[in-house]
């Protein structure tokens, strides 16, 4: 199962991959507001499970409140999203992004942003999903809405498979 995850698994586990020891050094530095913010996500936690058992229920009244109870994290999960810093420590923008099918092979990343370079679109950040049993992946490249097109244009061009 953990095979068919996708790049979204990767993204919410890559600081399981960490060193302990630097994490110790860290959380031993800050052992309350750590904990205390682990409460908090605790309490969010059972909430979530206690809504999605309810939604198990034959009463139609406790469906709706699990309805409720995990719409309610789930919208507080958007909220403290948007609070996260963007580029630069600026506020998010909205970038619109690019998709193409890449192989998977020495160069390909460095070619694709020449290409984007030539085309005088600024990559403002990239993400790379790989193909599950293959040797390809997608590459959404993030611009800003106006230079997606030109992107587009510009990569199909110089023969990249950019998706819609």
């Amino acid at each position: 199962a953990v095979r068919l995850c996708g790049q979204g698994i990767r993204d919410v586990t890559r600081i399981a991959a960490s060193d302990p020891r630097m994490w110790i050094d860290i959380l031993s530095a800050n052992p309350g507001p750590v904990a205390d913010l682990l409460s908090d996500v605790a309490a969010d936690l059972a909430e979530a499970v206690r809504s999605l058992r309810a939604l198990q229920s034959a009463d139609q009244d406790e469906r709706r409140e699990g309805v409720a109870g995990i719409e309610d994290v789930l919208r507080r999960g958007n909220a403290g999203q948007v609070r996260v810093p963007g580029k630069h420590g600026a506020a998010p923008r909205a970038y619109e992004a690019v998709v193409v099918l890449i192989d998977d092979q020495p160069g390909q990343l460095a070619r694709i942003f020449a290409d984007a370079g030539l085309a005088g679109v600024n990559i403002e950040d990239v993400r790379i999903e790989h193909a599950t049993g293959q040797q390809a992946g997608l590459v959404q490249l993030l611009v800003e809405p106006k230079a997606a097109p030109v992107l587009t244009a510009a990569l199909r061009e110089r023969g990249w498979s950019v998706r819609q």
